[in-house]
């Protein structure tokens, strides 16, 4: 079955002051249905078709060597921003709990510590990227990656992901991306990393 663009859990504006509702228009409908379109052309006809994507992107390696940049670029485009959504909800940020507070106690110090990373591997990723929380197989770690390569490519779990690209920020912060990477703390949900940590 082709790849869909999953519907926003919240409404466009939901996440104002943070990230405006142009931004999520232009950025849901536009850029992330561009991946999905371009991903389901790449496959069209191979035997990865109807894999899934996390599959696809364990597997690049194996992919028909034409076809392996569109779907790394696209298929994680989509793998990326489908993670993102869910990321995100309204009146998100505060503390994290639960298994994964305390594993991010134990391994970075706190929760600040955390952040001060992220948003560090989020401001020097040159050009267009993400930073990532994730867990490699025995603990948490914090990546980036460029383009739209994901964590998966890797054999990794993205537990948190920050969009770094200019179309994520641009409308409202301009060339000001630490201050958009400060602000998206605002809206993190961290019930999604938690599930998502609970299943690493």
């Amino acid at each position: 079955m082709p790849f869909e663009v999953p519907a926003l859990p919240y409404d466009y504006n939901a996440l104002e002051p943070h990230i405006d509702e142009q931004t999520m228009r232009v950025h849901h409908d536009k850029h992330h249905q561009a991946y999905v379109d371009n991903a389901n052309k790449a496959l069209e006809g191979t035997e990865w078709a109807d894999r899934p994507i996390e599959q696809i992107l364990d597997n690049l390696d194996l992919l028909p060597e034409d076809k392996r940049t569109a779907v790394r670029n696209n298929a994680g485009g989509h793998a990326n921003h489908s993670l993102f959504w869910e990321l995100m909800k309204p009146d998100g940020g505060g503390e994290p709990s639960g298994s994964v507070g305390a594993a991010i106690n134990s391994t970075f110090g706190g929760l600040d510590q955390l952040k001060e990373q992220i948003n560090d591997a989020g401001v020097k990723r040159f050009g267009s990227g993400w930073t990532w929380l994730i867990h490699d197989g025995t603990g948490l770690a914090v990546v980036s990656t460029p383009n739209q390569d994901s964590p998966l490519m890797d054999g990794h779990t993205p537990l948190l992901g920050i969009d770094v690209w200019e179309h994520a920020y641009y409308l409202k912060y301009q060339n000001r991306r630490p201050d958009y990477i400060t602000a998206w703390w605002n809206v993190v949900n961290w019930k999604e990393v938690e599930k998502r940590f609970s299943q690493s």
